[in-house]
C-alpha cells in the first residue's frame, strides 16, 4: 500500500464518505441532538485516519469540512462562548480554509431571563467579536445556529415576544444562512459594505415614513425617542454574501391545548428577520443579496404564517413546509396529541396554504398589495405528498387566470417569462435545497 499514488487513495477513501447529519437534517424537528447521528460510513473514514499518518493526512481535510461546535456557556451577559482552541485547532492542522459548513448547537438557557419573561442580551462588541474571530479563520458556505428561542434572539440582537411562550413549549430553534459559491475576500467586504449602506438607507427611510405618520397623530415623546432609536447591528447577516436563509421553528401543536389557542402568538424570530415588528425588530435583517428563503415549522398557526406572507422580502425561491417530515411520528404519538383534536391541526394548516396561494396570484401583479410577490419565480411546498391539497392547489392556480405561474413537478410551481422561459430550479444549496422530506397527511 505504501507505492499506492495518493490520487488513488483518495478515490478510493470517497466512497466511505457521507452526507453530514447537518446537510440532511435541518429540516426535521430542531432539538439538541439532532445531528448527533453517526452513520457507519463517516465511522470507517474516522477508522481510516487510525491505520497510518499518510492515510490520516489524506483524509482529515474530509473529516473536518462540516464543523459541528458545542461550546460550554455558563452566562451570554458575562459571555463566556470561547471559539479560539477549536480555531487554533484548524488552523494548526491546515483545516481552516476546507470547512464547508459551520454548525453551532447552544442548549443554554438564560432562567433568570426566562423567570423574569425577557430576551437574554449579549453586549454588541461581544458579539462582533465572536463573529470577527469565526469568520476570519473559517470561510463556510453554510453558518447553522441550532439554540432555544430565547438564545437565538440574543445572539440576533433582537427581542422575542415570551408572554405566550408557555403555551408553545418550543425548545429549540433553527436559523442557517448558506450560499451556493465563496468570493474573495475583497468581495466579501465590498458586499458587507453594500449591504450596510441598503440597511441604513432602508432604517432612513422607515424613520421618514414614522415621522410623517407621527405628524398625524398625538404621540408622546418618549414613545419618539423609542421609533427613532436605530436597532442594534448584527453583522452575523452581513458578514458574507449569504444568498439563502433557512428558519426551522420546530412543532407548535402543544398550544392547540390552550383555549383560543388561535389568538396565541409564538416565540419566534420571523417578525426580526422580516423587520416588522416593534422596535428593535423594526429593520429587517435579512440583507438584499438573500434570494431563497426557507420556512419549516410543524402545524404553525395561520395567523403567524401570514407575518411571512404579509412582509415577503424581495425572492426570487420560496420554500414551505407547515406538516412533520416523513420520518417524524408526532401524529402517533398520544403524549404529544393528548387533548388536541387533529382537525385543528389541518384547519390550520389549510388556512395558511389559502392564504399563500392567494398572495402567489393576487400578489405577484404589479399591481397587488404585496409587491414583493411579483419578483417570486420559484415556490416549493414541502408538503406535495399529501397529493389532493396540491393538486388543489394547483387547480387554483390555474383557475386564478395569473399568468406565468405553471407546475414543474409535483411540490414545485414556477413562474416562466415573458419568453416562455422557466427559471432553473437545479441549482443546490447545501443544506437547504435538499431532498424531499415530506408526510403524507389528510387535507
Amino acid at each position: 500500500m505504501d507505492h499506492v499514488p495518493p490520487e488513488i487513495l483518495l478515490h478510493v477513501f470517497e466512497f466511505l464518505d457521507s452526507p453530514a447529519p447537518s446537510q440532511v437534517r435541518l429540516r426535521d424537528q430542531p432539538s439538541d441532538d439532532m445531528l448527533d447521528g453517526k452513520s457507519e460510513l463517516s465511522q470507517s473514514l474516522k477508522t481510516v485516519s487510525l491505520v497510518r499518518k499518510a492515510w490520516r493526512s489524506l483524509v482529515l481535510p474530509s473529516l473536518f469540512r462540516h464543523i459541528l461546535w458545542r461550546p460550554k456557556i455558563s452566562s451570554l451577559s458575562a459571555f463566556t462562548l470561547n471559539p479560539i482552541p477549536l480555531l487554533r485547532f484548524l488552523e494548526d492542522n491546515r483545516l481552516d480554509r476546507g470547512v464547508t459548513t459551520f454548525t453551532m448547537v447552544v442548549d443554554f438557557v438564560d432562567k433568570e431571563a426566562d423567570a423574569r419573561h425577557i430576551t437574554p442580551e449579549i453586549r454588541s462588541v461581544d458579539l462582533e467579536w465572536l463573529w470577527d474571530q469565526l469568520f476570519s479563520v473559517v470561510d463556510p458556505l453554510r453558518f447553522t445556529i441550532i439554540a432555544p428561542p430565547t438564545t437565538l434572539a440574543a445572539f440576533m440582537s433582537r427581542m422575542l415576544f415570551l408572554d405566550d411562550a408557555w403555551s408553545f413549549s418550543i425548545p429549540y430553534h433553527i436559523l442557517s444562512l448558506a450560499r451556493a459559491k465563496r468570493g474573495s475576500s475583497r468581495d466579501n467586504k465590498s458586499s458587507s459594505a453594500h449591504i450596510d449602506a441598503h440597511l441604513s438607507d432602508l432604517q432612513l427611510s422607515n424613520r421618514e415614513n414614522d415621522t410623517s405618520r407621527a405628524s398625524q397623530s398625538v404621540t408622546t415623546g418618549s414613545s419618539t425617542g423609542v421609533r427613532h432609536r436605530k436597532p442594534p447591528a448584527c453583522p452575523l447577516f452581513t458578514i458574507r454574501p449569504w444568498t439563502s436563509i433557512l428558519l426551522n421553528e420546530g412543532s407548535s401543536t402543544k398550544v392547540y391545548r390552550t383555549y383560543e389557542f388561535f389568538l396565541r402568538r409564538p416565540p419566534s424570530m420571523l417578525g426580526a428577520l422580516l423587520g416588522c415588528e416593534e422596535h428593535p425588530n423594526d429593520a429587517p435583517l435579512i440583507p438584499p443579496t438573500v434570494v431563497d428563503f426557507n420556512y419549516i415549522a410543524i402545524f404553525p398557526l395561520s395567523s403567524h404564517v401570514e407575518v411571512l406572507l404579509q412582509h415577503l422580502p424581495r425572492l426570487e425561491r420560496l420554500f414551505v413546509q407547515l406538516v412533520p417530515g416523513r420520518g417524524n411520528r408526532i401524529l402517533e404519538d398520544e403524549d404529544e396529541m393528548k387533548h388536541i383534536d387533529p382537525a385543528d391541526l389541518w384547519m390550520e394548516r389549510n388556512t395558511a396554504y389559502s392564504s399563500l396561494m392567494r398572495e402567489l396570484t393576487v400578489g405577484a401583479t404589479p399591481t397587488g398589495t404585496a409587491r414583493n410577490w411579483s419578483t417570486l419565480k420559484v415556490f416549493e411546498s414541502g408538503d406535495a405528498e399529501d397529493k389532493e391539497a396540491w393538486d388543489m392547489a394547483v387547480e387554483f392556480v390555474k383557475r386564478s387566470g395569473v399568468k406565468g405561474w405553471v407546475e414543474e413537478r409535483e411540490g414545485v410551481l414556477v413562474k416562466r417569462d415573458e419568453g416562455g422561459n422557466e427559471p432553473g430550479t437545479e441549482r443546490e444549496i447545501d443544506g437547504h435545497i435538499a431532498a424531499e422530506n415530506t408526510f403524507t397527511g389528510p387535507f
